[in-house]
């Protein structure tokens, strides 16, 4: 059996990778709109947060290497989908909190998109 590269498996994934994935206000924003999309085409993520592609890109390279997301291609559609249940499994609690304080502003802005 093959491992996925692409996908790491959570169980080899540790809390300071996943946090490091959540560690970026965009990700942050991306990762929300992923939970309330559910698995969507990569473009709506991006477009709705006004991020251009090849920052998109790096983003969703970072969240997929770090356990949040999967990503696969249909056509030529990028499609990326939250891995909820695998994090909840993991590491309990740690989405829900992480989206119930996604509009947090940064400390010193107004605007939670602010770094």
């Amino acid at each position: 059996m093959t491992r996925d590269v692409l996908h790491p498996d959570l169980d080899q994934i540790s809390m300071a990778q996943v946090l490091h994935g959540f560690a970026d206000p965009a990700r942050l924003h991306m990762v929300k709109t992923m939970y309330e999309l559910g698995e969507c085409q990569c473009s709506l993520v991006y477009a709705a947060l006004g991020l251009s592609k090849s920052n998109a890109s790096h983003h969703f390279r970072v969240l997929r290497e770090s356990g949040i997301l999967r990503r696969s291609q249909r056509g030529s559609q990028q499609y990326a989908a939250l891995r909820a249940e695998e994090l909840e499994d993991r590491f309990p609690g740690l989405l829900a909190s992480v989206l119930a304080n996604v509009d947090v502003a940064e400390p010193g802005t107004s605007d939670p998109r602010t770094p």
